[in-house]
């Protein structure tokens, strides 16, 4: 199975699902520091680099949300459509290392791209979900705003 890594993110945020659902969902108890730090980061310009999985997984999170496909759907294309924004395709490289990030980090699936993103391209991962901060060394968007937000 193919190990190289096509992508470099050394400098980028790797912006979990549930930061982007919570900033879309004014009911959600975090959408003001999620939306806080989504408007810090376009207003510093920071690259992000998210798996192509990401665009699944918030639009079915808010999809569910909404009770509504279509709605959620145009909402998720509407949050990731930044030119800032980077998507790693599911590819072979990407695969292996989800496997081996998420196995070793006892991750759920999902949660596994992200760190493996992370991980091998170098860049910051960025979560609320406690199991990404526990155990693949994640960051909330609060701490990140607190070490970085400031111009």
């Amino acid at each position: 199975m193919p190990t190289a890594i096509a992508w470099n993110a050394s400098d980028a945020l790797i912006v979990d699902a549930s930061v982007w659902v919570s900033a879309a969902d004014a009911s959600d108890a975090l959408s003001a520091p999620s939306r806080s730090f989504l408007t810090t980061v376009a207003r510093q310009r920071t690259p992000i680099v998210l798996p192509a999985i990401a665009r699944l997984e918030v639009a079915c999170a808010l999809t569910r949300r909404l009770h509504d496909a279509r709605r959620g759907r145009k909402l998720a294309e509407r949050l990731l459509q930044s030119p800032l924004i980077t998507e790693i395709p599911l590819d072979a490289p990407l695969l292996a290392a989800a496997l081996t990030q998420g196995t070793k980090s006892f991750l759920r699936a999902g949660d596994a791209f992200y760190a493996a993103v992370a991980r091998n391209g170098g860049g910051t991962l960025i979560a609320w979900d406690d199991e990404l901060v526990r155990r693949a060394g994640a960051m909330t968007p609060e701490a990140w705003l607190v070490k970085y937000g400031g111009d």
